[in-house]
This record gives C-alpha cells, structure tokens and sequence, in this order.
C-alpha cells in the first residue's frame, strides 16, 4: 500500500484542473516529497548584504517612513555624504561564491530543500529579469544569474530547489503610485511577470511568496498565478506553494502554512505547516555585528526540529552569506555538527507516525503494534527514570538507542516505557545532551490527538 499510494497520489496530481477560487486551489493535495522531507535551508541573500548592518530590512531603516536612528546614525559615520542604496550594489561583487559550496554545506546538514531569495522587499533580483533593467545580478554586482547558477548545482542532488519571491518592492515607482492612486500597474507589469518568469525559466519546486501583506490576493493575482501553476507550469506535479498570497491569507489559503516567522504553536495541527526560523536569532540577512551567542546552538536547532516535525511541521532554517558569497563559517559549522546527529538518526522520513493509507487518509491514524515504529526523541537527559508513559509495552517490545547497536529489555507487559539513567549507552551516544529512541512493536492505541 506504501507502493500505491504515491502512484495514485501522482495521477491525482497530473489529471486534476484547478480554478482560480480558493476552495479549489486550498483543496489541491501537498505533495508527498514536501511532506516527508521535514527539514530545509531558507537563504537570505541581496544587497542589504553590503552594509550588513541591522537586518535585511537595512535600506527601509534608513530610508523609510520612520528611519532608525541607529542606521542613519551607522551610515552618517562609516559612509561619505550622498552615498546612496544603489551604491551598495556594486560592491555587491559575490566574487568568493561558489555555488558548489553552497550545495556541499546544504547536503551536509541533512536538509531535504533549499529556497533562496530570488528578490526580496528591495526590489533587487538575483536573475537577469526582463523587467529589472540594471537592478539584478547579471547587470551589476555579481554579474552573474545566481537563481540559475544554484538551479544547475542542486541539479545533481537529491535536494529540491526552491525561490522566495517579494510581492511588493519599498521604493518601485510603480508600486508607490498603484499606492496614491488605486491601481494594479505594479503587479501588473513587475510582480505577476516576474512569477511566471522564475518560474518558467528555473522550475522551483517551492515558490515562496512574501511581502503580499497590503495588499489583496486580487491584486497580486494570486488565485490566477496558483492555478496557472497547478494546471499548466512546467513544475505543476511537483510544487508546493506557501499561504502568503494577500492580506488576510496567512494561515487560511495556499499550501502549507507558516502564520507567521518563527512559528511554533507546541501541539499537532491537522493542516501541514512549515517553522521558518533564522541561525542568526536577530536577522535573516547578513550581519557584520552578529556575535557568536546571537546564533542558535545545534541543541537549539535539534530541539526545535523535534517540535516541529512532531506537530506536523518541516523546519526552514535560514542563513545570510555575506557580500563575497561566503556562508559563514559558524553557520556552516552548526550545519555540519546538526546534519552528522541527522544522518545517524536515520528518522527523516519515518519522524511521523506510521499512517495506514488502505484504510486512512488523515493526519492522524491509530497506532498499530505490528506496524508503527515510534521515534521518541529525549531533550532533557537529566533524569535518573526516564517514564513514557503512553509508551504500553508488549513481549515484543524492542527499545533501541539511535546512532548505536544497544538494545535494551524495557519492561513487563502491559507496563509503561521506563529507561534509567544507567540503561543509555552515553560513551556510544553522538551527542550527550539528546538521543532519540526506536521503539517497534509497542501496544496499540486508538486515541486521536487531534480529537481527544
């Protein structure tokens, strides 16, 4: 049945025609790869690169409606008068960028999808696009397609790629004016073309909309751009799409759900929904003042995954490289250390419970003592009896410690899960701090979660 379902799932995809309305569109099915791939590397990366100050929000800080006193104040000291935002683009150079290393440190951290800023609120697009003249990365900065350049370099891996796109841009003309006067010249000539530009020239299968906020789907046009995508695209089987679409559609209408940044409600949620959440705790861009402390550490990270995933979520967790097109290397170091207790595991995948599709198509199915294999993952080690007690053991109850080849007996029938603190193998343990445990052939449940 595990053969099957996939299969049907496919057909499904490629016959259904999806209309332009949200109960259509809301009602297209998450594709299965998005499903179990649980974690991947969102990639903030632009000219608010250059200065690297504050955030990626850099240029509205210190050219918006209510500039930071803290910016004007960074920019009056450490730059000549008259300096300008689209000054920083040409020293936007990306000369160190190697998009081979990306996709190594990408790989090494057990992430199943990468999604990069193909352009963010400023307007900047990292692809040669037709209606971006000199504000893109092949005319100035770079000089080169970046979104293309990672495109054929995750050509070859088993990781899928994806874009970010900005709805809005600060300071477009277009934008301001569709702004004084109640038109749609912005979305109609820059934003709608450039979707369809990205994604007929790079295929994502991700397209991950932001900035959509003011303005309603009707005037992104978003329900045209979404069934366009799941009809006619050439990614229409395979892609995946957020909930950020309009004002008032984040966390109601699209595919997965995200709410908000940093997402984490702490119980199961029947719609899919992704935690999108930055290394660096105080920006998505680059930062020339981020301090070691101000980055998660991996036990941070391995944490929230286990959160995540348990509630029915993925986990994007973002980098910033910088304006040389580094990754930096404490980033890269947490992603190696996190993607080493990841691939040990072996539980991507499996971290959800075991759903019986002959019979279900819910989140949630009843736990079945011949099939299911429960991943229980301990954060806090501090124990002398560790006791799970919706854990109900059988005679063939096999408790077994991730990462290594110890097994233990865990208990009488019947009886819950109990492990004491001299049952774990801690010299064969990866980590010290947390170990997940395989449990198979546990005693059967039908309590749903959901409905309890």
């Amino acid at each position: 049945m595990a053969v099957i379902w996939p299969s049907l799932l496919f057909l499904t995809l490629v016959s259904a025609k999806y209309t332009a309305d949200w109960d259509s569109l809301d009602a297209r099915p998450i594709p299965q790869w998005y499903d179990e791939a649980k974690f991947g590397i969102f990639c903030h990366w632009g000219v608010y690169s250059v200065p690297a100050y504050r955030s990626e929000w850099f240029w509205w800080y210190w050219k918006g409606t209510q500039p930071d006193v803290n910016v004007v104040s960074y920019m009056e000291k450490n730059y000549k008068p008259g300096t300008t935002y689209a000054d920083f683009a040409k020293d936007f150079t990306a000369e160190l960028f190697d998009p081979k290393e990306f996709v190594d440190t990408v790989q090494a951290s057990g992430a199943k999808y990468f999604v990069l800023t193909s352009k963010h609120h400023e307007g900047f697009t990292m692809w040669p696009s037709r209606t971006s003249w000199n504000w893109n990365s092949l005319d100035i900065g770079p000089k080169r397609d970046i979104v293309g350049d990672l495109k054929d370099a995750f050509k070859t891996t088993n990781v899928r790629y994806g874009l970010y796109f900005s709805q809005f841009e600060w300071f477009n003309p277009l934008f301001i004016e569709d702004g004084h006067h109640n038109t749609s010249l912005y979305s109609k000539l820059i934003s709608y073309p450039q979707m369809l530009e990205i994604v007929s020239k790079y295929r994502p299968e991700i397209v991950w909309s932001d900035g959509e906020w003011d303005k309603t789907d009707e005037y992104w046009r978003s329900r045209e751009f979404l069934a366009w995508l799941y009809n006619s695209s050439p990614v229409k089987e395979s892609v995946v799409v957020n909930d950020r679409w309009g004002a008032g559609t984040i966390g109601k209408h699209g595919g997965f759900f995200t709410y908000s940044d940093h997402y984490d409600p702490g119980k199961l949620l029947a719609r899919k929904w992704e935690n999108c959440m930055t290394l660096d705790k105080n920006s998505w861009g680059n930062r020339r003042t981020m301090k070691s402390e101000d980055v998660h550490t991996v036990y941070e990270l391995i944490s929230q995954i286990a959160r995540t995933v348990s509630c029915n979520g993925n986990v994007l967790l973002n980098i910033g490289p910088d304006m040389h097109g580094r990754i930096p290397p404490i980033f890269e170091d947490r992603l190696r250390e996190m993607g080493k207790f990841l691939d040990l595991q072996q539980t991507f995948g499996t971290l959800q419970k075991y759903r019986d599709r002959k019979h279900h198509q819910g989140l949630y199915n009843a736990q079945l003592q011949k099939q299911t294999i429960i991943y229980a993952w301990v954060l806090n080690t501090n124990f002398d009896v560790l006791e799970l007690d919706c854990v109900k053991l059988t005679k063939q109850t096999k408790v077994t410690f991730m990462s290594t080849d110890r097994s233990i007996i865990p208990g009488q029938p019947g009886s819950a899960l109990r492990i004491s603190h001299g049952d774990v193998p801690w010299r064969d343990l990866l980590r010290r701090d947390v170990f997940i445990l395989k449990i198979e052939y546990a005693a059967g449940e039908t309590r749903d979660p959901l409905n309890p």
